[in-house]
């Protein structure tokens, strides 16, 4: 309900679009800029796996893109 002249035309109602969902995103940067982006599928959660991959991932990107910034006797 809403207070209006009865001369007023009626409010138009918006259609109400579906809602994505929640996206989970796991970033890494540093002082140069982003790292690493990842995102998680929908109605997944982190386990220990998932998270030694994304670490893995994360290492290799500093390989990439910040080249001499990782220590040569870290396990590869």
């Amino acid at each position: 309900m809403q207070w209006k002249h009865k001369t007023s035309p009626t409010p138009k109602k918006f259609r109400v679009e579906k809602f994505a969902g929640k996206v989970m995103a796991t970033f890494f940067w540093n002082e140069k800029g982003l790292l690493l982006l990842e995102f998680m599928p929908q109605k997944t959660t982190i386990t220990g796996q998932i998270y030694a991959n994304t670490i893995t991932a994360l290492r290799e990107a500093i390989k990439e893109k910040r080249r001499g910034k990782l220590p040569a006797t870290a396990p590869s």
